[in-house]
């Protein structure tokens, strides 16, 4: 079964029964907690409004209505919850994958790769300082010096607690030779010309 289906399924098997959806999700102690809540609380609720409703008041009665109730609706939020960190830590993972990638690419000089692994991270992630850092360490890699300057000032941008600070002097210095001399490659090109 597909991740995708499998949601689905988790949530309409949890309408009908609730914390059977987070069963299926992995969160089996959750769910069973849940679902024997809920059959605890269906059953005094049914059992006080439809069986025996004259030996309890309506107080009573209500009580055990809302208890069932509110514990469908708890199970129907903590699934919500359950997928969303599954999602968040799905997409955690994946991060970390491409940033791992990426690191072991420009270790072994393979910037192509680097470049392949960076990039599908550069525009999910704008504001990532590890995702911007290495975008900014992979396109100094390759030389792109003007993409490279950009990249840097992303990243002392986003370096709020000052992490890469020395490593971003040391980087803005070296490009800014490296563009001093490119404008005076180009002036004496054209005064040649």
């Amino acid at each position: 079964m597909s991740e995708r289906h499998q949601r689905q399924f988790a949530r309409v098997v949890n309408f009908f029964v609730p914390g059977a959806g987070l069963i299926v999700l992995g969160a089996e102690t959750a769910g069973v907690i849940i679902a024997l809540l809920f059959a605890a609380a269906a059953t005094y609720a049914l059992a006080v409004n439809l069986l025996i409703p004259a030996e309890f008041s309506a107080m009573w009665r209500n009580l055990w209505f809302g208890v069932a109730l509110g514990t469908w609706v708890g199970a129907q939020v903590r699934l919500g919850q359950t997928l969303k960190h599954q999602r968040v830590a799905a997409r955690l993972a994946v991060r970390r994958s491409l940033l791992r990638e990426t690191q072991v690419a420009l270790q072994e000089g393979r910037l192509d790769d680097a470049w392949e692994a960076i990039a599908r991270l550069a525009d999910e992630s704008p504001n990532d300082l590890m995702v911007a850092y290495r975008l900014a360490q992979v396109l100094t890699a390759r030389g792109e010096t003007a993409a490279a300057t950009h990249a840097w000032e992303r990243v002392w941008r986003l370096d709020k607690h000052h992490v890469y600070r020395s490593e971003l002097e040391a980087v803005r210095r070296e490009l800014d030779a490296i563009t001093r001399d490119n404008d005076a490659r180009d002036a004496d090109t054209s005064a040649e010309a």
